[in-house]
């Protein structure tokens, strides 16, 4: 018995580590296409669909039966992690936080006190060090060049003529503006660097220079927080994030930390969530936070989304998202830099045809994604991301080969960018394409879907 069957002793169903390794099975987790998944299951051990159902909780055989028929699907955080329990599939693997029968960061004394053996928040701090090592080495960039880039940016400190907080600043800016254009593993180093030198140098300095410097750090946070979703990392974004709060709290920074909940609000669309999507666009629009108007407009398109998820009236959709644009067009313009700057007519609008989708007019969805992006306005990484929303919505829209036509060059861009958060929304594609696979474009946007 290996050790991840010996920690799941009590548990119902394990699937067999030769299964969990599959390039099946790793595809089809990584594109959270769980009908494959439940197929693979179902074939590979023998279960039953009852068994299999027993084993997730809360599930009966029929709808089992369903999601591998492709006539159900699984969308909610919280039915994934039952299916993840139950099934015996690592978090990492299907883009959830460890799971409690994992054990913590590994081995269950990696983070624990030498003398105490109780959990510290500095093994968990050095866990995290790890792995922002093991994604500098992802990007491309050897080990002694990425010590080279915090040790460069900790130079900074004592040679710069102007204030190195003003130093830092400039070089997130020049992080951020490269990202769409190189991707989130090339801008990843840099923007760690800049994290690790903060954390360093802000033990050492005076009090307004510490509020100087976690300012820009919270801002870095957030900003690694937002590359890490972009790979498909949540327990690291949720770490940055997590962060970026507690700096922007630290320096007295409500808009701040106003503007974190409505990154935590759009975080929370990468898992399914309704509920909380809606309510954290809701506080975020709270007087106390002093938001700039764009960000307010942002969290009122953003409720609108909650909204659309939930449920409610199309009618209460359109009425957010046209406050949203009202207020957004009476936003003085700001400097890049400004906290909610990014967000303009184009992105409102990309973001509304989300809202449409969610709100079951994925017609309008397709023909508004399809203006935009036809402007030709976005990054290369942004316009291959909103084309596989484009082409969920043409899927949707019963437009088959259109649909697999967009989405095949959505695919070459996001494998060229190594964004796997547009992997996994062309996994959606994919499987709303199904009823469609003898289709010859479909079968080749399929195909272009596979690992090379």
């Amino acid at each position: 018995m290996d050790e991840r069957e010996t920690r799941r002793s009590g548990y119902p169903l394990t699937i067999p580590d030769a299964l969990l390794r599959s390039r099946a099975m790793q595809q089809a987790c990584s594109a959270r296409d769980f009908r494959e998944i439940f197929r693979l299951v179902n074939r590979r051990t023998g279960s039953s669909h009852a068994a299999m159902a027993a084993a997730i909780g809360k599930m009966t055989s029929s709808r089992v039966s369903d999601i591998i028929r492709g006539v159900r699907g699984i969308r909610g955080r919280e039915v994934i992690e039952r299916v993840a329990d139950g099934f015996g599939i690592p978090g990492e693997m299907i883009g959830l936080p460890r799971r409690s029968w994992e054990g913590s960061f590994g081995d269950p004394d990696d983070t624990a006190d030498d003398r105490t053996g109780i959990r510290t928040a500095a093994g968990v701090e050095a866990k995290v060090r790890d792995a922002a090592a093991s994604v500098l080495d992802v990007a491309g960039i050897a080990p002694p060049q990425a010590q080279r880039v915090a040790a460069a940016l900790e130079d900074a400190y004592h040679n710069l003529d102007g204030p190195v907080a003003g130093y830092f600043r400039q070089q997130l800016e020049v992080a951020k503006h490269d990202d769409g254009a190189l991707g989130a593993r090339r801008s990843l180093p840099l923007v760690l660097g800049l994290l690790r030198a903060i954390e360093r140098r802000v033990r050492d300095v005076k009090p307004t220079v510490r509020r100087d410097l976690l300012s820009v750090g919270a801002d870095g946070a957030e900003f690694a927080g937002w590359l890490y979703r972009d790979i498909q990392q949540p327990t690291m974004a949720v770490f940055w994030y997590d962060r970026a709060m507690e700096w922007a709290q630290e320096v007295n920074d409500p808009a701040m930390q106003g503007y974190m909940l409505l990154k935590k609000s759009q975080m929370a669309y990468d898992d399914g969530d309704a509920g909380r999507i809606l309510t954290l666009a809701q506080a975020g629009q709270h007087e106390r936070w002093r938001l700039p108007a764009r960000v307010q407009a942002e969290l009122i398109q953003q409720e609108a989304l909650g909204c659309a998820m939930t449920g409610e009236p199309f009618s209460l959709v359109e009425q957010k998202l046209g406050a949203a644009r009202e207020l957004l067009a009476h936003a003085p313009v700001g400097a890049p830099g400004d906290l909610g700057a990014y967000f303009n007519e184009h992105t409102l609008l990309l973001r509304n045809a989300v809202s449409y989708t969610e709100a079951g007019k994925p017609g309008l969805a397709a023909d508004l994604f399809g203006r935009i992006i036809e402007e030709g306005a976005l990054s290369r990484r942004d316009a291959g991301f909103f084309n596989a929303r484009r082409s969920v919505a043409l899927a949707l829209s019963g437009e088959p080969d259109e649909a697999a036509r967009i989405g095949i060059a959505s695919a070459a861009v996001a494998r060229a960018m190594k964004s796997e958060r547009t992997i996994r929304v062309l996994g959606e594609v994919s499987q709303t394409l199904r009823r469609w696979c003898s289709r010859p474009v479909v079968r080749e946007f399929r195909e272009a879907l596979q690992p090379a």
